[in-house]
């Protein structure tokens, strides 16, 4: 592997620590928020919520435009761009605020659930001021610099959560959940000004620069959104608040890790692989990208979906009970799809962004009436079963994908998952057993010391086996090789930032 090669390793995942860092606190202040609001509001508060936010995330996702990607393509943005970016991006956010405002009242009919209209009202202005935020944070991420925008993220998390929490104590409302969703974008927004001043200017001018990434992007995100929230949407019409509510927090739950770990890595991908193609090393890095995300993102999911009950009695308390099923379910089709994640950045990288959009109409077509049946039939459980045939589709269609974008064999993607899917069966199998000897129902301080007692013994067990592997492969170029040289020389220089302050 050429010197270049090892530097834009490197340099993407400095990058990745950054993010990962920033996106790490700033869920697990989310986290912290949760277990308070989960102690002080009730399964059907949070059911309540999620319908509001299932419209919401529908619509976002739909109206989803990827400017900052298409500004990193351009060498040198000039002040027209950005303020062609600012423009769409306000101009989507804008819509968004309209539709939902609009849609408020035939979503509350829809559900028979009259307490959405003024909820749905005051989400809407989540979507809008996310729309206003500066252009020109996108220069910092241009120069693979992410110590700003994890200092705006951590920031935002802390004052909203704070924020929610305060209100949950003194009114036990759900309107709590709905004050941290708006303070979030709305200290992001001040903020991204603070960090990247810009005279907003609305033009569009420079659209031609946008304008292909965001055709195909629109029908694939409607895809995706409808993918994504099928079962969420549904799930309302034929199951009561509180049994939805479960299964709001348990989707909540097994979305945290993608969210601190593999979403803030899109960005820095992205680049990574445009620097790559450049230098004629595109297959390789794609290849060692999707190994380190399983070798990361495959122990996390395994020990959800294995220690789920322990998990959701200690954190969130009894009444939860009914979720740790569920936990488990989405744990599984997590894990399954974990390693599809470098796909879509790699295609952006490669102005490829059709492909997405037909795996995601495969996904679809596949999924809408596989969802449908699966919840008129047997309720939650059937939208579990057909979110685990979705996990599958997405996996299968993204190696197919890759084969076609860079020549990467179906058989030279599952031999770079090969190590890590062993290693998590032989790992999950132990822990399985010595979850069996986990007592539940007692002191919590106990029940918290079983589990972290049996999470060390399965990371002990885990990360021994990578190494096994890393020295028995022994090629610098594998993905368990780049993970544990990043681990080393990190753990390198906190040693040395450590003896430098003595």
């Amino acid at each position: 592997m050429g010197a270049d090669s090892i530097a834009l390793s490197r340099q993407t995942a400095t990058a990745g620590v950054w993010t990962i860092g920033a996106r790490l606190v700033a869920k697990g202040v989310d986290f912290a928020s949760l277990i308070v609001l989960a102690r002080f509001l009730g399964p059907g508060d949070f059911g309540l919520v999620a319908m509001a936010m299932t419209l919401i995330f529908i619509i976002e996702a739909v109206f989803e435009l990827p400017l900052w990607s298409a500004l990193t393509r351009v060498p040198d943005p000039t002040p027209r761009m950005y303020g062609t970016a600012f423009t769409l991006s306000a101009l989507r956010g804008l819509a968004i605020g309209v539709i939902l405002a609009s849609a408020s009242w035939p979503m509350a009919h829809f559900y028979n659930e009259p307490r959405l209209i003024p909820l749905v009202i005051a989400l809407a202005m989540a979507p809008i001021l996310r729309g206003l935020m500066s252009a020109r944070m996108v220069q910092f991420a241009r120069q693979m610099d992410f110590r700003r925008q994890a200092f705006l993220d951590v920031t935002s998390k802390v004052i909203a959560g704070t924020a929610a929490v305060t209100l949950a104590v003194l009114t036990k409302s759900y309107w709590s959940i709905a004050l941290g969703t708006i303070l979030t974008p709305t200290v992001l927004m001040v903020g991204s000004y603070i960090l990247a001043p810009m005279r907003p200017r609305l033009t569009l001018k420079d659209w031609p620069l946008f304008a292909d990434m965001v055709s195909w992007n629109v029908l694939s995100q409607i895809l995706l959104a409808v993918n994504w929230q099928i079962g969420r949407f549904i799930l309302p019409r034929f199951v009561d608040t509180v049994s939805f509510g479960r299964y709001a927090m348990a989707n909540d739950l097994a979305a945290i890790p993608t969210q601190v770990l593999v979403s803030p890595l899109g960005f820095p991908l992205n680049v990574a692989f445009v620097t790559s193609n450049e230098r004629g090393d595109l297959k390789n890095t794609y290849l060692k990208a999707m190994g380190a995300i399983a070798i990361l993102m495959f122990p996390i999911y395994s020990f959800m979906g294995l220690v789920s009950r322990p998990l959701i009695d200690l954190f969130l308390g009894s009444k939860w009970e009914g979720a740790a099923f569920l936990l488990s379910g989405l744990a599984l089709s997590s894990f399954i799809q974990a390693a599809a994640a470098p796909m879509p950045p790699l295609a952006i990288s490669l102005n490829q962004s059709r492909l997405i959009t037909f795996r995601s109409l495969t996904q679809c077509l596949v999924l809408v009436p596989l969802v449908i049946a699966g919840v008129w039939l047997f309720g939650v459980p059937g939208a579990i079963f057909a979110v685990c045939v979705e996990a599958c589709l997405i996996m299968f269609m993204t190696m197919l994908t890759v084969r076609l974008l860079v020549a990467a064999s179906i058989r030279e993607q599952i031999t770079a998952l090969a190590g890590p899917v062993a290693i998590s069966a032989i790992a999950g199998t132990m822990l399985y057993c010595a979850t069996l000897f986990i007592v539940i129902g007692g002191n919590p301080l106990l029940l918290a010391l079983q589990i972290a007692v049996v999470g060390l013994f399965y990371l002990a067990v885990y990360a021994g086996g990578i190494y096994l592997i890393s020295r028995w492969v022994k090629s610098t170029a594998g993905a368990e090789q780049m993970i544990i040289s990043i681990g080393l020389n990190t753990l390198a220089k906190f040693r040395r930032s450590a003896s430098g302050n003595k």
